[in-house]
């Protein structure tokens, strides 16, 4: 018997639909954006009619016989403004919150941008009235296209929430109340960790988990939870997570293979081991870390792998959530070398956006991040300030902040930097709006105590956050240093002349400014 033959019996015999589906009617009301009243209102009765004038009285007139009032967002923008808080005879039937259910995947429904309707005329509610009529028929058509089992979850999770009753019972929806932890570990048997606890989101954040489910559901990790949602439905992110980002104990087929860092070290960079510095398995570890959710302050060796240490966790939590990693360098020309070398392997899934991009380049960066084609972000510290990048920021499930040369932090290192002061602030901002906690990494190849206490002491204070030191005892037996006394600027100049002379080499100087 399957796992679908053992809920039948518990589906509701007794649901009955006391609406007559066939009698429905699809409106948009048009509001001011100053004095926030009514200025018109379009509708599509079920028997071609067309409503389009501003008075409310023979509006109600007109959806006099209807049952069903549908419409885009029309349980919070068009009943509020035509109902108020007003009781009302008319189911809502709203296409706006299931179009993520239904529409999850890359390419999206064609009518839909975010979350307004596609529309060729402006402030014509008719035409916005027959775009949702043509988005309703294909999201019922889409509804009857999924297997049983998927039915029977959405309805569940979702009835009893009235952004969605009103589409559930004009499809004759069939929902379960027993075994629901059972059938969603049985369905998405391949695609979740099998040992994830389901109860406490099934009974906390029903809907939040059908919108996981269906983002969970889609063979193109490029897709993205909308960002309209991620604001009403926050805990998306976090059981998308839970769900396919958090490695269970026991062991299981979905865990051991899409989490396993060996796996994936081979599918993206070829390699079958980690990189060893003087024996220790200093990326290896790191790596481990942040695949487990730590916070951690890496000291890396110049050479010693610091870039795959976390690029191999942002492409992984890129396929397995759609998350995004934001990488914060103050040096924009290895920006740029990182983004090629990836694009040489074949991984096109790290973008750049910095001062030297021109302007093209840089509405091309940032469409790429809103579109979900980026699994990488780079950027300086001072573009943190930017409300373009706070902007797209929040619309993307960001999963960790790594930041390069994280010496910068600490007053005690030449390379001090104000901006990397707003970093916290910037990261503890998102995390209020966000509703999570997020992870940081920081790397550096300065291993002064203080310096590591300054960067330690830095996120403790302002993220309350306990860094995991990575670091190597080896010595820097690949560096030879040596101090050269000169004392005017032309001494300085014929010394390093002297120096560049003596070997038929490559270098490079240094200067301050």
């Amino acid at each position: 018997m399957s796992i679908l033959d053992k809920i039948t019996k518990f589906v509701n015999k007794d649901f009955k639909k006391s609406y007559d589906s066939s009698r429905y009617a699809v409106i948009d009301v048009e509001v001011g954006l100053q004095d926030h009243k009514i200025h018109d209102i379009g509708a599509i009765r079920y028997d071609d009619a067309i409503f389009h004038k501003a008075s409310k009285n023979e509006f109600l007139s007109f959806i006099n016989k209807v049952d069903y009032l549908c419409g885009h967002n029309i349980v919070h923008h068009d009943a509020k403004y035509l109902f108020g808080n007003e009781q009302h005879k008319w189911q809502l039937v709203d296409t706006l919150y299931m179009s993520p259910i239904l529409f999850p995947e890359r390419p999206y429904h064609k009518l839909i941008k975010d979350d307004k309707l596609i529309s060729d005329q402006i402030n014509n509610p008719v035409n916005d009235c027959q775009k949702a009529k043509e988005l309703l028929y294909d999201e019922i058509e889409r509804w009857h296209s999924l297997l049983d089992e998927k039915r029977m979850i959405f309805t569940s999770l979702l009835k009893g929430h009235k952004e969605f009753d009103g589409f559930l019972n004009i499809v004759d929806a069939r929902n379960t109340t027993s075994n629901l932890t059972e059938l969603i570990v049985d369905v998405y048997k391949d695609k979740i960790c099998q040992h994830s606890h389901l109860d406490s989101f099934i009974l906390q954040s029903p809907c939040a988990l059908a919108y996981a489910l269906a983002l969970i559901d889609t063979s193109d990790y490029r897709s993205i939870t909308p960002g309209w949602v991620l604001y009403n439905y926050p805990e998306v992110e976090y059981i998308i997570k839970t769900l396919r980002h958090t490695r269970c104990k026991e062991g299981c087929t979905y865990c051991n293979t899409k989490l396993d860092i060996y796996q994936n070290l081979n599918i993206y960079f070829g390699y079958d081991r980690f990189r060893e510095y003087e024996g220790e398995p200093l990326q290896e570890k790191a790596v481990t870390a942040a695949v487990e959710g730590k916070s951690l302050l890496a000291i890396f060796p110049t050479g010693g792998g610091k870039s795959l240490t976390f690029q191999l966790p942002a492409l992984m939590e890129g396929r397995t959530v759609h998350g995004l990693t934001v990488v914060i360098s103050p040096l924009q020309s290895l920006m740029k070398d990182q983004v090629d070398n990836l694009a040489n392997r074949g991984i096109t899934d790290a973008v750049t956006i910095n001062g030297m991009l021109d302007p093209i380049s840089r509405a091309l960066s940032i469409q790429r991040v809103l579109d979900g084609d980026a699994s990488l972000l780079y950027i300086a510290p001072e573009m943190l300030r930017s409300k373009t990048i706070e902007r797209i920021l929040t619309a993307r499930h960001v999963v960790r902040f790594v930041i390069d040369e994280a010496h910068c932090f600490s007053s005690w290192g030449q390379d001090f930097r104000v901006d990397y002061l707003y970093i916290g602030t910037f990261i503890r901002n998102y995390q209020n709006r966000k509703k999570c906690r997020i992870p940081v990494s920081c790397f550096t190849a300065t291993a002064k105590q203080k310096v590591i206490q300054d960067i330690c002491d830095y996120f403790k204070n302002t993220l309350d956050l306990e860094l995991e030191l990575y670091a190597s005892t080896a010595s820097r037996t690949n560096l030879q240093y040596s101090v050269i006394h000169a004392d005017t600027d032309d001494d300085k100049y014929l010394k390093l002349r002297g120096l560049i002379s003596e070997t038929n080499c490559p270098a490079i100087i240094y200067v301050s400014r």
